[in-house]
């Protein structure tokens, strides 16, 4: 039997509130979108330069390590022990002020369910971890059940803080991604698939019990919405959760991006879903967060499906890629995560040749044409761990240079940092 389940995690490191605007003028940011054009020329002429000549001519700031990384890590280290020492108070009572006060990293996400899967992640090891990302499915010798028992056996027999019972479902869901294996499990074993279930059930039937216990919790609605898509639901009762979800967590875009993902046809949307979402939640929230989260639905779904994108209102997208950024905690962060993403949909080989229609084609060069736009005016330091393990910062300097062809051409240089790009003779 052919199983395809819909994905828990997204990989997109943005989807934050307001700090700061951009040190951009208005006029640029919102001005016209440049028509759609073939992004091959640019490419051709900026190839031609070799790595070392074209630094000559465009030098970027780059900044080394993943803020989020670096934010989470004295938090972990706090978890970590609080775990050696079965402190269950200490790390319910971190968690619970996490969760009440939406503490988010810079890149958006909730630090609490951050945490929890930080900490899933130090206790499973290393090789675990390795597998599971390769998407291998991990059985009871890979990952034994014991590693998160301490925690998991308590439950029942001692009043402790609602988030460590948030924090025993969400390790049952991690553990059941990892019984799974990825997430196209058409020739995964049904022992895999039986036990993934189990752990699905399992995460399920503790946040029921907890419920009455949190009304308000943005982290109990995250755990919440995860074990639905991963367990099985209909798309109307998915929907519903996530706009529990972004009630739960308001300021939050990490909700219609990971819904927007779940709206793909390929899991539990038809074929006007994300566009119906997308628009809704964007009326919903455009007093407080703008057309961003219509931006963040679609660029979740984008990154896995360029046809997602044949319905979306391109205006609306790119106004709502700008409030995204806008109301950051870390402007430039999301910044580079949305450049990436404009980046690999945009690109030749994102799609089949034999594939792809007019519409689509025309639609990759719009995303080109917008990835140089954005490059132009909001891009300012670069952050290679941001745009992820392919990237290097050579590779990251060659996809810039696009955005600035005509300049290079002519002899000029350009300087990326801080205040964004300063072109010279």
């Amino acid at each position: 039997m052919s199983h395809q389940v819909a994905p828990d995690k997204i990989a997109i490191p943005f989807l934050p509130r307001a700090l700061r605007p951009l040190a951009r003028t208005a006029s640029a940011l919102f001005r016209k979108s440049p028509p759609p054009q073939d992004p091959a020329p640019l490419h051709r002429r900026s190839g031609r330069l070799s790595t070392e000549k074209l630094s000559n001519q465009l030098s970027l700031t780059v900044l080394t390590g993943h803020p989020d990384q670096k934010a989470l890590q004295p938090h972990l280290q706090q978890a970590v022990e609080d775990w050696r020492n079965h402190d269950w108070r200490r790390l319910g009572m971190h968690l619970f002020s996490f969760d009440r006060a939406h503490k988010a990293l810079p890149s958006g996400e909730r630090i609490a369910p951050a945490l929890g899967r930080a900490l899933f992640r130090h206790l499973a090891g290393p090789a675990a971890c390795a597998a599971m990302d390769r998407g291998q499915s991990l059985g009871i010798s890979d990952l034994p059940d014991d590693l998160f028992s301490p925690l998991l056996r308590i439950l029942p027999q001692m009043q402790i803080d609602p988030t460590l019972h948030f924090l025993a479902a969400q390790f049952h869901l991690e553990m059941g991604w990892a019984r799974h294996g990825d997430d196209y499990a058409d020739y995964a074993l049904d022992e895999s698939l039986n036990s993934a279930e189990a752990r699905f059930r399992a995460a399920g039937a503790i946040l029921d019990r907890i419920a009455p216990q949190a009304p308000h919790s943005g982290y109990f609605s995250e755990i919440e919405y995860r074990i639905r898509a991963a367990a099985g639901t209909t798309e109307e009762n998915l929907t519903r959760a996530a706009f529990r979800w972004s009630i739960c967590d308001s300021g939050s875009l990490v909700p219609f991006a990971t819904h927007g993902l779940h709206l793909l046809p390929r899991w539990y949307g038809g074929e006007t879903s994300l566009e119906d979402y997308a628009s809704a939640s964007w009326m919903r929230m455009s007093q407080t967060l703008g057309a961003a989260p219509y931006a963040a639905a679609y660029l979740s779904a984008l990154e896995n499906d360029l046809e997602a994108g044949l319905q979306m209102d391109r205006a609306t997208f790119r106004t709502g890629l700008i409030d995204m950024m806008q109301r950051s905690d870390d402007p430039d962060l999301t910044c580079n995560a949305i450049l990436r993403v404009l980046w690999e949909a945009s690109s030749d080989d994102y799609i089949e040749a034999s594939r792809e229609t007019r519409a689509l084609r025309e639609l990759r060069q719009h995303l080109r044409a917008l990835f140089c736009d954005l490059t132009r005016v909001a891009l300012g330091p670069v952050m290679p761990d941001v745009w992820g393990g392919r990237w290097t910062e050579a590779k990251i300097l060659h996809a810039v240079a696009e955005a600035f062809a005509k300049e290079i051409a002519a002899g000029r240089h350009i300087a990326i940092g801080l205040e964004g790009a300063q072109i010279s003779d």
